[in-house]
């Protein structure tokens, strides 16, 4: 551990002093929590209608037997115990960090010789960021996430159902609202490299692009006995505070611009949309001061061919490529269910889906055997499954036959994904009322 964060006990009294009043003044100065509404307008990156035409077809194989494993799941998450960010084990990080604040290591740092670090190794996680919270957070929201669609997937007469929405409620209210266990709205230590006093650590907001997965999930336990209204109103005060702390820290077009816009850049852009959309603050979705035009970004990410530059790196940049993607389909799907108002749809909506169309196709050609060389290099490491979570997006937001059928290829070689078979139907059963053929349309 670096000697930067170890200090004398007489500065140490200063610091805590100063620091009790900086966040008492904080507190005064915070701007005033608006007085939110208890409706439900989710959720916003899944589609209700999606979700109940596969409720109801529960009698199809395919979704039977995904129910059957989500239920699985959801009752292994019942029994099991879970960690918050004030389960904090490592004192000397205390000195620095109010307990309630979320703290991670910058995942691909590693320490030189003097234990500082700033040796960087793309692609190359540290394992020592597992000692901090940013696996808690993972954890957590993907437990949110399964519980919540268990509930929604399970009949009411099943006595387990009423646990689901309990345990998903008692988790969200135990990061975000109670004072004992709540995530302070910031992430002023996220993605922190120990012994480097002046690193920018702004990037860190990509920790947090699990809150879209927990802020979906609120809708399939809205009209539980658990999730109540002050709980509703609670956690959008709790995201309106975050979403200002964002406004704080970066401008609408931060780590995009002709020098650099990375992935970083579209999953701030997919965290602003949804957090604004739960907030009540949709008058910013198409204001430029607080989100940058995709199209800008989009120009600006990928070349007419499919390339993505600034996704380049000196390793995993099928990773790269992939990640940056999945980003983009997360803002396709919640813009689209805007109404025809929304700048970004109106650009994405388009033959080449904004510019997107030519590297979504890099991917297709290279699952049936293209060589991608060069549009990324490869690794052995790599799960191509993991392009499920992008076709599949993109054949329902653009409404593509051919990302529709590779998806259910990926899908009959056992590339098995709750979050994709069960949130997003096949194409024929949003495009007709008839019943399926005998055959799974999965397959």
């Amino acid at each position: 551990m670096s000697n930067s964060f170890v200090i004398n006990k007489p500065l140490f009294i200063v610091f805590i002093l100063l620091s009790i009043l900086l966040n008492t003044g904080c507190m005064d100065t915070t701007e005033d929590i608006p007085d939110f509404t208890i409706s439900d307008t989710g959720p916003y990156m899944m589609n209700m209608t999606h979700l109940g035409i596969l409720k109801s077809k529960k009698d199809d194989p395919f979704v039977s037997e995904e129910i059957a494993r989500l239920i699985l799941v959801a009752d292994d998450l019942l029994l099991q115990n879970f960690e918050y960010v004030t389960d904090k084990d490592r004192p000397e990080i205390l000195i620095n960090v109010d307990r309630n604040d979320y703290v991670s290591l910058a995942r691909y740092l590693w320490p030189d010789s003097s234990g500082a670090y700033t040796n960087e190794r793309s692609g190359i996680t540290n394992p020592e960021i597992y000692n901090y919270d940013r696996p808690k957070l993972a954890r957590i929201s993907n437990a949110i996430f399964y519980l919540s669609l268990a509930y929604f997937y399970t009949d009411t007469e099943d006595n387990t159902r009423d646990d689901y929405a309990r345990k998903a409620t008692e988790l969200i209210t135990n990061w975000f609202l109670n004072d004992e266990t709540k995530m302070n709205p910031n992430l002023n230590y996220a993605q922190i490299a120990l012994g480097v006093d002046d690193r920018d650590n702004s990037q860190g907001i990509i920790d947090t692009i699990d809150f879209i997965k927990v802020i979906d999930s609120i809708s399939l336990i809205y009209d539980s006995r658990y999730w109540t209204h002050d709980k509703h109103i609670e956690l959008k005060a709790w995201f309106y505070s975050f979403s200002k702390w964002i406004d704080s820290k970066y401008n609408s077009s931060s780590f995009c611009d002709e020098g650099w816009c990375n992935n970083v850049s579209t999953w701030l852009d997919a965290q602003k949309t949804i957090y604004f959309l739960f907030t009540e603050q949709e008058d910013r979705l198409n204001s430029r001061s607080s989100i940058q035009p995709i199209q800008e970004k989009i120009l600006l990410q990928f070349t007419p061919e499919g390339r993505q530059p600034f996704e380049d790196r000196f390793r995993s940049q099928q990773h790269y490529y992939y990640y940056n993607l999945s980003g983009h389909m997360t803002i396709a799907l919640m813009r689209k269910q805007r109404p025809e108002s929304d700048r970004d749809w109106q650009f994405l909506n388009s033959p080449d889906f904004g510019g997107l169309k030519p590297s979504l196709d890099v991917i297709v050609n290279y699952l049936q055997g293209e060589d991608a060389s060069d549009f990324f290099s490869t690794s052995d490491g790599f799960d191509n499954c993991r392009y499920l979570e992008i076709l599949k997006p993109a054949a329902i937001a653009f409404d593509h036959q051919k990302y529709e059928d590779v998806s259910k290829q990926l899908m009959f070689y056992e590339c098995s994904n709750l979050d994709i078979s069960l949130t997003l139907p096949p194409l024929e059963w949003i495009d007709t009322t008839e019943e399926p053929e005998t055959s799974s349309s999965f397959e």
